[in-house]
């Protein structure tokens, strides 16, 4: 090779990119009018940094595209959440309001019963089926002619109820030993427009 080719293949590279002066660029491109050899390496490198600009473009178009579809399944993701939660919330805030709103206690909402079972008297209050009771009670001791505590009085007021999802009936009871001297049991309900009595001497 000779050497001005060996100066030339040195300098193809920045030639190609544009790199050197006038007067080298002139140098260069008249050579390779004249020496077929170097003109076919130039070739073989222009093509070669085609081919690379072209990966390189097509790459930055692969990972733009990537990119862009990654951010469309996030946002997909991020709708599909939102949409989730949103439904939970108004659901969750259904139910609570379902089971938040009182009601005033009526005697056709509630029952009141004796039962015995076991040496026990029991009084048993018991609710209609998928609501629950809430009341204030006081409780007093019954006295005897003696001023003696013979037994008790329960009394309950402010009832409300409030719906709930369960399929049973809600029951509260009370209960004495039928052998206890102060076995005398007594409960009164107070409702809105009428007074609920009983007691386990009935």
């Amino acid at each position: 090779m000779k050497k001005e080719c060996s100066i030339v293949r040195d300098l193809l590279p920045l030639y190609f990119e544009n790199m050197l002066s006038e007067d080298t660029a002139a140098f260069v491109k008249e050579h390779l009018e004249n020496c077929s050899d170097c003109n076919a390496e130039f070739e073989c490198l222009k093509s070669g940094k085609q081919i690379d600009k072209a990966e390189t473009t097509q790459r930055g178009n692969d990972a733009n595209v990537i990119t862009a579809v990654k951010k469309k399944i996030v946002k997909r993701i991020f709708k599909m959440v939102a949409a989730v939660c949103l439904v939970f919330i108004v659901l969750l805030s259904t139910i609570m309001l379902y089971m938040s709103i009182s009601y005033p206690v009526t005697k056709d909402n509630i029952s009141l019963s004796i039962k015995t079972d076991g040496g026990y008297t029991y009084i048993v209050l018991e609710t209609e089926v998928g609501k629950s009771l809430y009341f204030n009670s006081k409780t007093e001791d019954i006295l005897n002619d003696q001023n003696k505590v013979c037994g008790q009085r329960i009394t309950l007021y402010n009832l409300q109820y409030h719906n709930n999802f369960s399929q049973n009936t809600g029951s509260i009871s009370w209960g004495r030993a039928l052998n206890d001297e102060k076995q005398y049991l007594e409960v009164i309900v107070e409702l809105e427009n009428d007074t609920l009595q009983i007691s386990n001497a009935e």
